[in-house]
């Protein structure tokens, strides 16, 4: 471009076309072109590197949001895998009956997702005139999930004993009894008992336990839903006024 000038110049000069005036007007023209093309070529260069800046910055984002993807694919995972593993623990329970693991089943999910529990067992069969259903779904609407609790031996042999001999000789309640044909009482291995009566499957258990329909103090339901066990035995066997009794021993 400044050889083109030059040679302009020149030929303009020569050939006399112009004034001094004229080409010192051109010469300035020129330079402002030149400044021009200067400043575009900077703002060019400026939009450029911006563009480059957002670009790397758009990328780290994707690169970001894909990594929390795969986290979270990681976390659903594990969760599900925690939720396999709780439900093999009282599969593989081989002292429980169907709806004796029914039962435990059941109650975890009654502790670890009330809400969900309250919404399909509950709430379609909600007598609201009655204050304890009422006073249930409140409860298992708003509390926190808790911990699941999982099938022991020891546990279990009390629960059984216990309905065993309720069973045999109509008893409700808590105390120990006699054995009709041994004459020996059974050994208590708990540090709280549920007693429910009249139903042989589990969820008919745990909802009548939740429930706690007649018992101002909510026994039941607390002891169902509280942080402070971590096992539990679970015993379904006939009973002689009820045709079934069910013993949840928690330690």
């Amino acid at each position: 471009m400044k050889n083109v000038f030059y040679i302009l110049t020149t030929v303009i000069v020569l050939a006399a076309c112009v004034s001094r005036t004229e080409l010192a007007a051109l010469q300035q023209e020129y330079a402002d072109i030149k400044s021009s093309n200067k400043q575009i070529k900077l703002e060019t260069r400026l939009y450029q590197d911006s563009q480059k800046k957002w670009n790397d910055t758009l990328n780290q984002l994707r690169a970001f949001y894909s990594k929390m993807g795969e986290n979270q694919k990681w976390a659903a995972k594990q969760k599900m895998m925690v939720k396999l593993n709780d439900s093999l623990r009282i599969e593989s329970c081989l002292f429980a009956t169907r709806e004796e693991k029914n039962a435990y089943h059941y109650l975890n999910y009654a502790r670890t997702k009330p809400r969900e529990f309250c919404e399909r067992f509950i709430v379609p069969n909600w007598d609201k005139t009655n204050s304890y259903q009422n006073s249930l779904v409140k409860t298992m609407r708003t509390m926190a999930p808790v911990h699941p609790i999982f099938p022991e031996f020891k546990l279990f042999q009390s629960a059984l004993c216990h309905a065993r001999t309720s069973g045999k000789s109509g008893y409700v309640g808590h105390d120990r009894q006699k054995d009709p044909k041994t004459g020996s009482k059974c050994n208590s291995f708990y540090t709280g008992e549920c007693c429910s009566y009249g139903h042989e499957d589990g969820l008919g258990v745990i909802i009548q336990l939740l429930i706690d329909d007649g018992v101002p103090s909510l026994g039941h339901r607390i002891l169902c839903l509280t942080h402070g066990f971590n096992m539990v035995g679970i015993s379904i066997q006939p009973h002689q006024k009820y045709g079934f009794n069910c013993v949840l021993d928690f330690m």
